[in-house]
């Protein structure tokens, strides 16, 4: 046994000791980020942006895990990672997964610069890289330096790529469209969206598919985003968008299973300084699976999927509680309750208060907590915009779990949250 083995045993059980580190949310040692979902026969695949070497984004791997429920993770051998001297010597950074005849590619970001490379694989565990690589995608003029991010799909006899960019001077994110017929050779044919500085400077992690009768772009940037339209000759018209998540959550990615559901995953950022993340000997956390359905007003609806309810175990219920506070709060502390790991529902009946919430991972002074919360003055959601009509009740589910919040109102707004708190009595919930 050498150094660098002692190192990391004692910084595996260093993370096991960690009242930070989640226990059902997917969290591998060192640094982990943008996922990338693949459903095959049964089984989803997350493969996702990793740094093997410690818990600062550094020369990004794939790292890759796999699951038969949505539930329990199994580490699976890093795809891919780094080759000396090539086109994706610093990095390969985000792409995407697809099959095409019992073969499986990952095509993804090759750093510096950037540029689109490939490799391949029989089983989804051992992968090869194109010997070519990088593959031929000409960028278009007029842009600047953002050019990364595949993600490829199939309309008929032709594979259709479209890489996230950005304007000049910060005018807002772009996409771009490629058509190839052997995955190799791309010919530029349009912009397929061009955004503006409302939803960022630059679009990273495009997704791009059909939910129902619409077509849903996510792109990233800041925060993820949700745009809703159609399709038609290569062009994507947007006619209405929104925040995926207000909070933390990032590089929002999506699969359709066998069910027919569209599933997103994103990266749930920390939330501490660098150096505490590094002495921690991991950081960043896979959020739960999120099922996005189209409601009825065009919008875009969420929650997490029922297959995370088979976690639930002991249960409390508590009706009819009255609280007052409509010009401040007044807080009502559940007794005899402490945990931090666990899934809340609240009813809120309608109520023309400021604001109104729940107080997670709070101490029995209330000096200490979290709010998830709804704001009629703002009409927010946890700073997400959401409008409660006069007679509409508020529905809220969270999920906690350790130094991770999951906050849904509705089924159409989510804000990610973390904590860290320093006492050990921050396990309480109120309301307000």
């Amino acid at each position: 046994m050498d150094i660098s083995q002692i190192e990391m045993f004692i910084m595996r059980e260093k993370t096991k000791r960690d009242p930070h580190r989640p226990v059902y949310h997917f969290s591998p040692d060192n640094w982990m980020s943008d996922p990338i979902p693949f459903f095959w026969k049964g089984e989803y695949h997350i493969f996702f942006q990793h740094n093997p070497d410690g818990a600062f984004q550094d020369k990004m791997s794939w790292g890759h895990a796999v699951s038969k429920d949505l539930v329990h993770w199994e580490r699976l051998p890093i795809a891919i990672t780094p080759t000396t001297n090539g086109p994706d010597k610093d990095g390969c950074w985000t792409g995407c997964v697809i099959e095409e005849n019992g073969r499986f590619h990952i095509l993804f970001t090759g750093v510096y610069p950037q540029v689109i490379c490939m490799a391949s694989s029989s089983d989804l565990v051992s992968w090869e890289k194109y010997k070519d690589n990088p593959l031929n995608v000409n960028k278009t003029d007029g842009y600047v330096e953002c050019f990364r991010d595949p993600f490829v799909w199939k309309e008929k006899a032709a594979w259709y790529m479209i890489i996230g960019g950005e304007k000049p001077e910060e005018a807002g994110g772009v996409v771009f469209l490629y058509r190839s017929i052997n995955l190799i050779d791309w010919t530029y044919l349009n912009t397929l969206f061009e955004g503006d500085k409302y939803t960022g400077c630059e679009f990273e992690c495009p997704d791009f598919f059909l939910l129902e009768n619409k077509y849903v772009l996510l792109t990233s940037d800041g925060k993820t985003w949700g745009h809703i339209g159609n399709y038609s000759n290569h062009k994507f018209y947007r006619e209405r968008w929104g925040m995926i998540d207000g909070g933390l959550l990032y590089a929002g990615k999506t699969l359709q299973d066998n069910k027919g559901r569209r599933i997103l995953w994103g990266w749930i950022r920390e939330d501490s300084p660098d150096d505490d993340q590094i002495q921690a000997g991991w950081s960043g956390v896979l959020s739960l699976p999120r099922e996005l359905k189209l409601l009825s007003d065009g919008n875009l609806g969420v929650n997490v999927v029922s297959e995370m309810e088979s976690l639930r175990g002991k249960h409390w219920n508590f009706d009819d509680i009255k609280i007052k506070g409509k010009d401040r709060p007044e807080y009502y502390y559940i007794e005899k309750f402490g945990s931090d790991t666990f899934e809340i529902i609240a009813q809120f009946a309608p109520s023309n208060a400021q604001e109104y919430g729940i107080v997670v991972r709070c101490s029995p002074n209330l000096k200490y907590g979290n709010t998830i919360s709804y704001n009629n003055n703002l009409n927010e959601f946890c700073g997400v915009p959401m409008i409660l009509e006069q007679d509409e009740s508020l529905s809220v589910r969270a999920f906690i779990d350790h130094s991770v919040i999951e906050a849904f109102a509705n089924e159409t707004s989510c804000n990610t949250l973390r904590t860290y708190p320093e006492r050990d009595d921050c396990l309480g919930i109120a309301l307000y």
